[in-house]
């Protein structure tokens, strides 16, 4: 059986989700940080954070984002998510995603996923730019339209 390229890139997420790095806006300045998302599938990431961080902030100001995933050490595996970070606040998906977590979150976060400092935001996906070896090049994941494009 053929893997799907939304296989693919989901493979490469879950992969690399715990060395990822986010890019906001603060003002006109690009920012850029390292996190780990909690992927569940190509439109469906998360990102657990501090309610007080500077991201939030400037998520609040500009929720355009970028969230790049690439592979260690070399690269040749990577994609990068292209969309809006949108923060969460019913409890019920804090909880759930809380559990889904490949790492501890109560080591941020003791009082658990009721803290009022566990904020969550959910990447709403526009596009991803991907690819899975150097050789096959870019390419253009649309969720809209379940279609893929070569750059």
């Amino acid at each position: 059986m053929a893997v799907s390229d939304e296989e693919k890139i989901l493979d490469i997420m879950k992969q690399t989700a715990l060395h990822a790095y986010l890019a906001t806006c603060d003002g006109d300045q690009p920012m850029v940080r390292p996190v780990s998302p909690i992927v569940e599938h190509c439109t469906s990431i998360w990102v657990a954070t501090s309610a007080t961080s500077r991201k939030i902030k400037q998520i609040r100001g500009n929720p355009k984002v970028s969230l790049a995933f690439v592979e260690l050490p070399h690269g040749e595996k990577a994609a990068t998510v292209i969309g809006e970070a949108v923060e969460v606040d019913d409890p019920a998906d804090k909880r759930r995603v809380w559990s889904s977590a490949r790492f501890d979150l109560s080591e941020h976060f003791p009082e658990g996923p009721e803290s009022s400092d566990f904020a969550l935001l959910r990447i709403k996906v526009d596009k991803i730019e991907w690819r899975d070896r150097w050789e096959g090049g870019l390419k253009v994941y649309l969720p809209d339209r379940d279609s893929l494009q070569r750059d």
